[in-house]
């Protein structure tokens, strides 16, 4: 079924932005004690004080909360520099969805009932698709690529795809990709109509990703926190169950590279995780999956680029489940159809 082999080796990921109602450290979201328990819904969207503070009242939540997370790994980064010398070399990508829809409804009807007098022009740019990352280009002055990339529970991961390409292609020597959580009744509605969701929601969080080619971090003397060996995607279109769907693309990676974990984040609600993995084991392939929204909560959007981070973790040894290999399978899955497979290799 994988035809490309394109290959991914000299694409790193280098730092990680994050912000949550836990804190801007993703360890201390990850490893939170089960008595530790705190709201739904993040307090400060900028609490590095990262934003320019005129216009930031007309911007919904997702526009600040991408922008923060998504300048706090340039800080981490430290790409500064770099924006101020090419700034048409930094790709901007924004792997979520629905994060508008509110806004939009809102802004309709009032226009609607009330006249389009009683809605501020000021709110227009927030029922426009792209209007967090384009906030951002404005914001940090970046000239490169920058859209939003609607692939549902599977978008953080087909942005990401998207960054790879870009840096394969010589467009752009940094991509700066984030994705977020944002909670709101629209959202709430939506889940309430969807009998798949069989866990709570998330917390609000918004998590970024630096991603480049190796060279340049080796050339700032910097170590890598994973490798992007290679991202594949599929639709699921078949008359096939998505599980045994899933077993076919996940066999096909696991004949071009050796894995024992599969990190199965965004989209698990797709799923019958105990028919998954029968199949996984029925066929051979003795895996260990886990399911981190499992421990935080289902997660609209920014489920894959999660399930990235935890896989670092799981390379750091921070976590409870261990590996020997070199390589961690990240997979999200959309009901939709959009299926997105991401092998990530420990840092060398």
């Amino acid at each position: 079924m994988i035809a490309n082999n394109t290959s991914n080796h000299d694409i790193v990921i280098s730092v990680i932005g994050f912000n949550s109602p836990y804190g801007t450290e993703i360890d201390n979201y990850f490893f939170r004690k089960e008595s530790e328990t705190k709201a739904l819904i993040i307090e400060d969207h900028d609490p590095q004080k990262f934003l320019k503070p005129k216009g930031q009242r007309f911007l919904n939540k997702a526009t600040l909360l991408y922008c923060n997370a998504a300048f706090h790994a340039i800080h981490n980064r430290g790409l500064s520099s770099k924006i101020n010398e090419t700034p048409e070399r930094i790709g901007l990508y924004d792997g979520t969805e629905l994060s508008n829809l509110e806004d939009c409804f809102i802004f309709d009807l009032t226009a609607k009932n009330q006249g389009p007098d009683r809605v501020s022009p000021m709110k227009a740019p927030s029922t426009i698709a792209n209007a967090a990352a384009s906030q951002m280009a404005i914001q940090a002055g970046i000239k490169g690529p920058n859209f939003s990339v609607c692939a549902g529970m599977a978008g953080s991961l087909q942005a990401l795809d998207i960054a790879s390409l870009h840096l394969k292609q010589g467009i752009t020597d940094y991509g700066v990709i984030a994705s977020t959580e944002v909670r709101n009744e629209y959202q709430e509605s939506i889940r309430r109509g969807n009998e798949g969701l069989h866990r709570p929601a998330s917390t609000e969080l918004g998590i970024a990703m630096v991603l480049e080619r190796r060279e340049t971090l080796s050339e700032a003397g910097r170590k890598p926190l994973v490798a992007i060996k290679k991202i594949h995607s599929e639709t699921h279109t078949e008359n096939l169950p998505i599980e045994a769907f899933l077993y076919q693309n996940i066999s096909d990676m696991a004949a071009l590279f050796s894995f024992d974990t599969i990190i199965f984040s965004g989209g698990t609600s797709v799923i019958d995780e105990t028919i998954f993995e029968e199949v996984l084991r029925k066929n051979g392939l003795n895996t260990s999956v886990i399911y981190p929204e499992t421990l935080f909560g289902d997660n609209d959007n920014a489920g894959g680029m999660l399930g990235i981070a935890y896989a670092v973790s799981v390379f750091e040894g921070k976590g409870i489940h261990k590996t020997d290999q070199e390589n961690i399978l990240v997979l999200s899955a959309d009901k939709a159809g959009a299926v997105i497979l991401t092998i990530i290799e420990k840092a060398k």
